[in-house]
């Protein structure tokens, strides 16, 4: 029976650690999240979190033959339901926190620092009275479905990837297209509103909100989806370059005094000679956008007698980094795909409340920040500590062999020290170990094998 007052223990052990150390139970504090009696938001929140972890969903733990040990399902509910909860302050503050952790392991001047902007699919093909629920179009499929679109802003600098905000967004055909809480003051009711928007207005707010954060980031790395000059001279205005995919449509650009499609400034373009994919490379003024922009064609690997572009306003650039840099977009990516299959992302709960969907969707991006500096805490040797990091490139590995024989030499050590008694059985043990272990293990330890045989 898992003790549901202490927070520590609801958490796997390899995540207990990274938990406190990252200090959420305090971000929720000051995101004014709490309740007014019963079990505590900390509590309540670490057993959300923890679900992922159990392999059941919230339905099956609650409903279960435990669930006398758990709280009761309205108390979980009442708190993802609450529209004053502010869910999007909780998950900027905690995601710039590690962000800053993230910043102290790395050099400004070598490593990028990019804010990605995408959006994916949010099923809910089994809801029904989901407030502003719409029927949307799954362009990766190729199939409609019924959901949102997640519009979701990350930081990456190469290493690893971080959500910092995210927007579920309805669509024009609405299947249910009822308010989602009836007081217009709260956060809740705000958000239901910030669903109906265009998704490049709301796009541009979430930038602006991490800057002001205080997270610092050179560029924004979009698809073709988001790709436009008055959006890229909407993200100049906040101070921050932008890096894109580009439409081959109808857009026109302003090129040494005439207008050209895309596909006609590919024949004017410049042609780079490189061991990269990159064919060539052009400076052009948008018709509909204030600032020059390059504009630099790659390959297609997808389609060998095609190519694609990549648009940024920042000309200090050169081709082969503008390249390497929207290499990073696809981080959102690989983070998209974790969050569906591993981190249960819309499959945990089959809440009909919309405010209860920003809860679980915010609670999955948690899961997922603290995997990430977790990980990087593993692959960075500087994050444990100064001293290791001047000392890693004097040590030298010790490797497993030495230190098994190493380990059997304490034994027998203290072996020597012990009663006739505890030290046969010392002995008798360390042989029973000895002869369990596998032939392969055997063959690479023949001296740990003799030893133990002849003492």
């Amino acid at each position: 029976m898992i003790h549901l007052k202490a927070i520590k223990n609801q958490l796997p052990n390899e995540v207990k650690a990274t938990f406190s150390e990252l200090k959420v139970p305090s971000f929720l504090r000051q995101a004014h999240i709490h309740k007014q009696k019963g079990y505590s938001v900390a509590v309540i929140f670490t057993f959300l979190f923890s679900l992922v972890f159990k392999g059941k969903s919230l339905h099956q733990v609650l409903s279960g033959r435990e669930a006398d040990q758990w709280m009761k399902k309205d108390t979980v509910y009442r708190l993802m339901n609450d529209p004053h909860n502010n869910w999007r302050t909780f998950l900027l503050r905690f995601s710039t926190s590690v962000i800053e952790k993230i910043h102290r392991l790395t050099d400004p001047q070598t490593h990028l620092r990019t804010l990605i902007l995408d959006d994916s699919t949010f099923y809910r093909n089994r809801s029904q009275k989901v407030p502003g629920l719409a029927r949307l179009w799954d362009h990766a499929l190729q199939k409609g479905y019924k959901g949102y679109r997640m519009l979701t802003l990350g930081f990456s600098d190469g290493y690893s990837f971080l959500p910092i905000d995210f927007s579920l967004l309805s669509g024009n055909k609405k299947v249910q297209p009822t308010i989602s809480v009836q007081d217009q003051r709260t956060v809740g009711a705000r958000r239901f509103k910030e669903a109906q928007r265009p998704m490049p207005e709301v796009a541009v707010e979430m930038v602006a909100r991490a800057l002001d954060q205080g997270i610092y980031a050179t560029h924004v790395l979009m698809d073709k989806w988001f790709t436009c000059p008055k959006m890229i001279d909407r993200l100049h205005d906040l101070g921050i370059h932008t890096i894109g995919m580009m439409k081959n449509g109808k857009t026109k650009y302003l090129y040494q005094g005439r207008f050209y499609k895309l596909s006609e400034l590919y024949q004017k373009s410049t042609e780079e000679v490189t061991a990269e994919a990159i064919l060539s490379s052009i400076i052009v003024q948008p018709c509909a956008g204030q600032h020059p922009v390059k504009i630099v064609f790659v390959k297609n690997h997808s389609k060998q007698s095609a190519w694609l572009a990549i648009m940024t306003d920042d000309l200090t650039l050169s081709s082969q980094e503008i390249v390497k840099t929207y290499s990073l977009r696809w981080d959102i990516e690989t983070f998209f795909k974790a969050s569906k299959s591993l981190l249960h992302l819309a499959q945990e709960t089959q809440t009909r409340n919309y405010q209860a969907l920003l809860c679980h969707t915010t609670i999955v991006f948690t899961r997922y920040i603290l995997l990430s500096w977790q990980q990087r805490c593993a692959n960075d040797e500087r994050t444990l500590g100064g001293l290791f990091y001047e000392l890693a490139d004097q040590m030298k590995e010790l490797d497993w062999s030495v230190a098994l024989l190493e380990l059997v030499k304490i034994i027998q050590a203290v072996s020597e020290k012990a009663e006739s008694t505890l030290q046969d059985f010392i002995e008798s043990q360390l042989q029973h170990w000895i002869d369990t272990l596998p032939n392969y293990i055997k063959g690479y330890l023949p001296n740990l094998v003799s030893k133990c045989k002849i003492y």
